[in-house]
């Protein structure tokens, strides 16, 4: 299938996401990060957060089991993506206990030719915004669509 840049500013429908101190706890126990920060609150109400945060990369679980922009391209098959990069830009930490809108958008696509043959590298952004609209974290991740497997 050959995916091309009509797919730039194919967005998700906005969905709502709650952060629960739980799926936090599980994530870091997941992970493996020990840090109290995150799961001891009479720690985390002693440092300049003022409270119980969530790790950096627990952005990832925003979209998690919701909706992709890539459901509905007809020939898109899963099995021929890898994950390329991820980068994340924190305008304030992610919270236990807040609610969060969430809405992904491809961004850009462009291809390239590697060992293995042409690949697409597609980039995907994903906002979070707090319910008065404003920016908690932008997460970007390039995929590699690999043309032939």
């Amino acid at each position: 299938m050959a995916i091309d840049q009509s797919l730039i500013g194919k967005k998700t429908e906005i969905y709502q996401y709650e952060v629960e101190k739980g799926h936090i706890r599980r994530f870091v126990e997941a992970v493996g990060d020990d840090s109290p920060l995150y799961v001891d609150e009479d720690f985390a109400v002693e440092t300049a957060f003022n409270g119980l945060i969530a790790p950096p990369t627990f952005a990832t679980t925003l979209t998690m089991g919701k909706e992709s922009p890539f459901d509905g391209i007809e020939g898109f098959e899963m099995r021929r993506v890898l994950h390329g990069e991820q980068e994340y830009e924190f305008h304030r930490p992610i919270r236990p206990g807040a609610q969060y809108w969430v809405q992904s958008e491809i961004t850009n696509v462009f291809d390239r030719k590697g060992n293995s043959g042409a690949m697409t590298f597609i980039v995907v952004e994903t906002r979070a915004n707090d319910i008065d609209k404003q920016p908690v974290v932008t997460c970007k991740s390039t995929i590699v669509y690999r043309q032939s497997l």
